[in-house]
């Protein structure tokens, strides 16, 4: 009930926040969405951070009790209710303007620090220094307000960077902000090297090898070919036998082609991939 009650809420607040917002105030993307609840992750049912905040949905704490459920439909609206002051704050408290990007990327980092330490921070002193390649920079040494294990503000805040970074005619896809270096505080941005693929291409390239698998066993190729070698053979018998029985309408025949067919689709398997392993060793 009290979930529904802030859901409830949160429609209404959103709505007067779009009805009284001027046009040229920015807001927070789907591909920001995205980037956020990426790292937040959903969770159903009420649990506990490692601070012992009760957390629901997408790092929702608020109207969070112990034993309350909900939908991913309602986590994402009260992630866009608790966005509301961040939105804000950046309208108000960034003096230089932002394109999307820049935006999004800095609610991410909000809603990961807190607005009281954004207001604070060096990062926000930097934007309003007419400086946002040293605030991007800046970002880098803000961990989140709960210590996720291993790197994981690192890794956030690195892809946080890049979106910020991204140039404001480009796309930022997740899966390329989500793959970005990671980068520990001071840490400079660094172009890749000329001989280096991105990470996307590398993924792409991942999996077309999958959609394509070479056998690479040439014993598993060799009993491949030899079972096309019997289904041909038993298709081409097949084939004769109701020739000379004259007896092409009981089906025979038509089961002996299916046989030769497939027996021909086993050979070519085998004689491709065996051509592609001599191939693949050639190049080796």
């Amino acid at each position: 009930m009290l979930l529904r009650l802030t859901g409830e809420r949160a429609r209404s607040e959103l709505g007067q926040s779009v009805s009284a917002t001027p046009s040229q105030r920015l807001k927070v993307s789907r591909e920001g969405l995205l980037l956020i609840k990426s790292f937040e992750g959903f969770r159903p049912r009420t649990v506990r951070r490692r601070d012992g905040t009760p957390v629901i949905g997408y790092g929702h704490a608020k109207s969070a009790r112990p034993g309350a459920t909900i939908t991913e439909a309602e986590a994402e609206l009260l992630l866009q209710y608790d966005l509301l002051p961040i939105v804000e704050a950046i309208n108000s408290r960034v003096s230089i303007p932002l394109n999307q990007h820049q935006f999004d990327a800095l609610a991410s980092f909000i809603f990961s620090v807190g607005i009281q330490r954004f207001d604070g921070s060096n990062v926000l002193e930097q934007l309003n220094a007419g400086a946002p390649a040293r605030a991007a920079e800046a970002m880098s040494g803000w961990p989140d307000r709960v210590q996720p294990p291993i790197d994981a503000p690192y890794r956030r805040r690195s892809a946080e960077r890049a979106l910020f970074e991204t140039a404001p005619d480009r796309a930022a896809p997740l899966d390329l902000l989500l793959t970005a270096p990671v980068q520990g505080p001071g840490a400079k941005a660094e172009p890749p090297a000329e001989d280096e693929a991105p990470a996307t291409v590398q993924v792409l390239r991942h999996e077309r090898r999958a959609a394509a698998p070479v056998l690479n066993d040439t014993g598993a190729v060799v009993f491949i070919g030899g079972i096309g070698l019997l289904a041909f053979a038993a298709g081409v018998v097949a084939f004769r036998r109701a020739l000379a029985a004259q007896q092409a309408t009981d089906g025979t025949i038509v089961i002996g082609g299916v046989l030769a067919v497939i027996g021909l689709i086993f050979i070519g398997t085998a004689g491709w991939n065996l051509t592609r392993k001599r191939n693949n060793k050639r190049a080796a």
